[in-house]
């Protein structure tokens, strides 16, 4: 489904710049001072899939009707053609141990049960657009309620350390009674109701009209600042503009002018996000050109829809247009609607990510509907001369809105509404071996571009995720820091969240980083090829010696599960990528050997994401004749920088010991959703049925696959009933028994082989009715036969 209204931006800019380098050092954290959260924080490895259960629940309407309330006001939720009325939370930041949360809402309320319109009684309250709750027990600041004109409020971030306040940017025109349009300062004190909520009546600044995106410099001393606007504090001022952040003031040394907007939008600043070192800020919006007097002579470059700034060190210091610019985001997408949703920095500043719509392209290359990485690499400075910049690595939706991006060490996190990533080919269908069930928040590697498909908390998806963060731990008592989300929908991770949740980290063990080996050759990848993604396989995922090594159809087997070990080597099944009998030449194939330290099993990324071995000098890692056929054999070959030589190593935590678990998914789909093999009610008894129902992410959907082929929810096993066989038989959940009749086999196009009937399980009819029961029948290889398994 493409979504055609565009609701208000993205609140990514909430964060002062991103962390996340995609082999950074774990446990790095950014921080701005002790009461302050830096949104955007490496944390030292994936974050739980699991959100807390303490998170206030935010809704339209009269809490008297209860959280999902149809309840609508255009003059707190905004108004747009195409849909008069959004609740959703834009943004999120951390102060003085309180959550600031900003959006288009009316109530909040303490969670309850649903038997009270999952709010605790009594604790309901009036909060419009706006309100703060405490990070360690959700409870909601009785005085932080500032008292704007209209809404929405877009961005809020985090005021510099020791003020206690946050930054807001909106489409308000008072704040408290004071003028102060568009953009504010508001105290966060709580316990002291004198000032909690309070304007703070020395910063000044305003705009003509609206801002949408916020960032403010890491000394905490300039105030960025994007939107709709001609003009700040009477200045003139196309849509971007740097304030000092104690006064409110204009700085003069940062004057840029973006023009010729897109399909004759209106021009603005739809998305932003500042370096960790404050040294470059990134913009995307709806422009095409752009200019300022530090580069070229102020004469109007090719920028289109994102430019890269150099912010000059910061207040007072003159800012310039870097080289940088993207020309894939010059081609138009085929229901562009907007384009750069999200953006991020990685840690070091060395690359961005970026969420985009549009559905598909309208001619030539593009990003749409898709998250990519672009880096900066020889295009940060500003000679004056323009640097065309490709993406490193392309990850498509299949014509799903992405709105929301961040970075954090070797994960980037993503959401919008998308039903899936990984899925270059498909157009409102999945088509990849490898596509991965997302629903709304997907995790992705920060250096491969391949999903983390056992990290699936899923959404009821709505218009979709508008707002991600990361946060460090330390911000509260007890709190280990962990991912804040904002979206429209109350249906997060299988429970009732009212449109906001938070995913903590957990620590453990020490992790090593694995996952799949990409080819460069493809889109995705920064090559050419659109065909479907290829991986380094070795063949037949043997634990013995000597197995062929591969380039095989990306599909999350087992046998494309390596990692990536501190010593430099890469590792399969115990084994090692080797070449052959340990030789040098070039076309020496690669295997997987004992592991025994020789030096040419002791592999190093090397420029443009080569991978160049340690014990044959100037040899890479290579596909000979660049082939994209699967089960091409790979060898060692003189490295020349070419795209078939391109494989970049996994960077985030390899996956988890122990069988799969998540849902199992049908590539159907039903009023744009996809359906789930689902426990009917969740029940946790034998006998009940086994039906078809929309992918929700309850824990009625999470099936493990066991290694002896059993199918498993509660302890209890999928079964054709009473172990029968024959064709029509319906589906249900039964004791464990080992019996052949609760084993299941992938056969040929996804289908799942009972091993008792020789049948397939089935969708009958297709139906895609939710709570239709499931049955065995022959196998056709229709799509109503097909099923996704969880993988690792």
């Amino acid at each position: 489904m493409r979504i055609s209204r565009r609701p208000r931006t993205v609140r990514l800019a909430s964060r002062l710049g991103a962390a996340g380098l995609a082999l950074a050092t774990a446990g790095a954290l950014i921080a701005a001072g002790p009461d302050v959260a830096t949104a955007g924080a490496v944390l030292p490895g994936v974050i739980s899939p699991a959100p807390v259960a303490t998170t206030p629940n935010i809704f339209p309407g009269d809490a008297s009707t209860g959280v999902d309330s149809a309840g609508c006001s255009a003059t707190w939720f905004g108004v747009d053609s195409a849909h008069d009325c959004l609740s959703t939370v834009y943004g999120e930041a951390i102060v003085n141990g309180e959550v600031v949360v900003a959006g288009a809402f009316t109530q909040a309320c303490k969670p309850g049960p649903g038997t009270s319109g999952h709010c605790t009684a009594g604790t309901e309250v009036t909060r419009d657009d706006l309100f703060a709750y405490s990070l360690a027990t959700g409870e909601i600041d009785p005085d932080f309620a500032p008292q704007i004109d209209q809404g929405p409020v877009f961005s809020v971030v985090a005021g510099p350390p020791g003020t206690s306040s946050v930054y807001i940017g909106g489409d308000f025109n008072t704040v408290n009674g004071a003028s102060q349009r568009g953009v504010a300062q508001v105290s966060v004190t709580p316990g002291t109701a004198a000032t909690d909520g309070q304007l703070v009546t020395t910063f000044k600044g305003h705009v003509s009209n609206m801002v949408d995106q916020l960032a403010l410099s890491p000394d905490g001393t300039s105030l960025y600042a994007g939107g709709q606007f001609a003009s700040a504090d009477s200045s003139p001022a196309t849509a971007l503009v740097r304030f000092n952040a104690a006064t409110g003031a204009v700085d003069p040394s940062f004057s840029f002018t973006l023009s010729n907007p897109e399909n004759g939008a209106a021009l603005k600043v739809e998305s932003m996000a500042l370096s960790p070192d404050g040294s470059h800020l990134v913009i995307g919006g709806t422009f095409l050109d752009a200019a300022n007097s530090a580069y070229d002579g102020g004469a109007a470059q090719s920028r289109p829809r994102m430019a890269v700034i150099s912010t000059g060190g910061g207040l007072g210091q003159t800012a310039s247009l870097t080289d940088f610019t993207a020309p894939i985001l010059a081609n138009n997408c085929s229901a562009e609607h907007d384009y750069v949703r999200g953006l991020d920095f990685g840690q070091d500043g060395s690359f961005i990510t970026v969420a985009s719509t549009g559905f598909r392209s309208a001619g030539g290359p593009t990003v749409c509907d898709a998250i990519s990485r672009f880096n900066l690499s020889g295009a940060a400075g500003s000679t004056g001369t323009a640097v065309s910049v490709s993406p490193a690595w392309i990850n498509f939706a299949g014509g799903d809105s992405f709105y929301a991006v961040v970075t954090s060490g070797p994960v980037v996190y993503v959401a919008g509404h998308n039903r899936w990533v990984n899925n270059e080919c498909g157009v409102d269908s999945l088509c990849a071996p490898n596509t991965v069930l997302a629903n709304g928040v997907a995790a992705l590697d920060a250096n491969t571009g391949l999903a983390l498909p056992w990290w699936q908390p899923q959404t009821s998806r709505g218009h979709g995720t508008l707002f991600l963060s990361t946060f460090p731990a330390g911000l509260a008592a007890g709190n280990s820091g962990g991912l804040m989300i904002g979206t429209d929908v109350n249906s997060i991770a299988g429970a009732f969240h009212g449109e906001t949740a938070t995913f903590p980290f957990k620590a453990g063990p020490a992790t090593t980083p694995g996952g799949p080996i990409p080819s460069g050759l493809f889109n995705e990848h920064g090559g050419t090829s659109t065909a479907a993604d290829m991986c380094i396989d070795e063949a037949g995922n043997s634990a013995s010696p000597g197995a062929a090594v591969n380039l095989v159809t990306c599909n999350y087997s087992p046998e494309q599960n390596w990692t990536q070990n501190a010593d430099g080597s890469i590792g399969i099944n115990g084994l090692c990528l080797d070449t052959q009998g340990g030789a040098t030449a070039s076309g020496t194939p690669l295997v997987a050997a004992t592991c025994t330290g020789a030096s040419t099993q002791h592999w190093a990324q090397g420029p443009a994401s080569t991978l160049i071995s340690a014990g044959a000098p100037g040899m890479c890692a290579d596909d000979p004749g660049s082939r994209t056929t699967s089960g091409t054999r790979l060898d060692i070959a003189a490295c020349t920088g070419g795209s078939n030589q391109v494989w970049p190593l996994p960077a985030a935590q390899a996956p988890p010991a122990g069988p799969p678990s998540g849902p199992v998914f049908s590539p159907l789909i039903s009023s744009d959703n996809e359906m789930c093999l689902d426990d009917s009610n969740n029940s946790t008894t034998t006998g009940a049925k086994v039906d078809i129902f929309v992918c929700n992410g309850t824990a009625g959907q999470k099936w493990t696959i066991e290694p002896d082929g059993t199918i498993q929810d509660h302890g209890l096993c999928v079964e054709p009933q009473g172990g029968a066989t024959a064709s029509g038989t319906l589906v249900t959940l039964d004791t464990c028994t080992g019996a052949t009749s609760q084993v299941w086999t992938p056969g040929s196009s996804f289908s799942l082989l009972n091993k008792a009937a020789n049948l397939c399980l089935a969708d009958p009819k297709s139906s895609l009715t939710k709570g239709t029961q499931l049955i065995i029948s022959s196998c056709t290889g229709g799509s109503n036969l097909q099923w996704r398994l969880p993988v690792l």
